[in-house]
């Protein structure tokens, strides 16, 4: 599948187009792969920005299939692949384009799992949410954490997360079900329907004691809200810009001289530099999930390659609650 998009525009189903080609099996170079794709994983950053023209380009976002061919030792044939792949039916991936960033998950795998699990909870949405806390959070009981899109893939583990550590969760969401399923299955605090209701009244209400923790996925001016509400020495952590990936323009916030008066911290995080904490993160996060202690919301698109242009388009209006994966072939 490829795509083209207008500068500063957020894709949209008519943005992509499905080709249909023939070729032989490749010839690897030594350590690279082909992996037989059958998951893809919908996330906001899979954004196509061309500066002018109509062009176009392979769609790339992350996926799950099986080796069917491997010049690699860390990713044997019939091991079961996750990473950075193009939206096609096979991908060929080298050490410099994609294997830095993949995972060979039949360490970690639960043959009764759905492989679209490790897309999120157990994928990297989930890893970046638990390193994330870890290395950034310094999550102290009795803190308050506001989480923004919570109902979303790392929304949703980060309030569970932190109120596994005693914080009091406040999360925002798009729509009021979003907002029920917040606090009704997975035990936040507060929760607040951000279209309908202004967010600095609504958190000045549900946190009347402050902020100690804003955790960013949109890198919008929520910031701006965030760092007036922030107690002094607090935290804020910046994992995402979800506003750009829906074609808002990124504004610095005006009253960033609360970070120099208040003394916070302001730190942003990109998983790809601590895979080497992959296999602690499945240590614990795998039992949490089997015995209940973690829930999580998902949808499985099933069908053919050309459904993932029309389920992304939806995916990107908020029209699914947690984790969105298009499952298009069995491994």
């Amino acid at each position: 599948m490829t795509a083209s998009a207008t500068k500063g525009v957020a894709p949209n189903k008519n943005h992509f187009r499905t080709v249909t080609t023939t070729k032989d099996k490749p010839e690897l170079e030594e350590g690279s792969v082909l992996v037989k794709n059958a998951v893809f994983s919908l996330d906001p950053y899979i954004l196509h920005d061309f500066s002018k023209g109509n062009k176009e380009s392979s769609v790339t976002g992350f996926g799950i299939g099986k080796i069917v061919d491997s010049k690699n030792p860390t990713f044997p044939v019939g091991s079961t692949f996750f990473g950075p792949v193009r939206w096609e039916s096979y991908s060929v991936l080298t050490q410099d384009q994609g294997l830095s960033e993949s995972v060979n998950l039949d360490a970690g795998l639960d043959k009764d799992d759905s492989l679209s699990v490790y897309n999120g909870v157990l994928g990297l949405s989930g890893f970046t949410v638990w390193d994330s806390l870890k290395r950034r959070g310094d999550l102290k009981k009795g803190e308050t954490i506001y989480i923004s899109s919570a109902a979303g893939t790392l929304g949703q583990l980060a309030g569970q997360l932190a109120k596994r550590q005693g914080l009091r969760v406040i999360g925002s969401a798009g729509s009021d079900d979003k907002v029920a399923y917040l606090k009704n299955v997975l035990g936040f605090d507060a929760a607040f329907n951000y279209k309908t209701q202004d967010r600095r009244q609504a958190l000045t209400e549900l946190a009347p004691q402050g902020l100690d923790i804003y955790y960013d996925m949109g890198f919008d001016d929520t910031v701006e809200i965030a760092l007036a509400l922030l107690n002094p020495h607090s935290r804020i952590i910046s994992v995402g810009v979800l506003a750009m990936h829906q074609g808002q323009e990124l504004v610095a916030p005006k009253n960033m001289i609360h970070i120099l008066m208040k003394q916070l911290r302001y730190e942003g995080y990109v998983v790809y530099e601590y895979y080497d904490q992959w296999e602690d993160f499945w240590k614990e996060m795998t039992l949490l999930v089997k015995n209940g202690e973690i829930k999580f919301a998902e949808t499985v698109v099933e069908g053919g390659i050309d459904v993932v242009a029309e389920t992304y388009d939806r995916f990107m209006q908020g029209g699914y609650k947690g984790k969105v994966s298009v499952k298009f072939a069995d491994l």
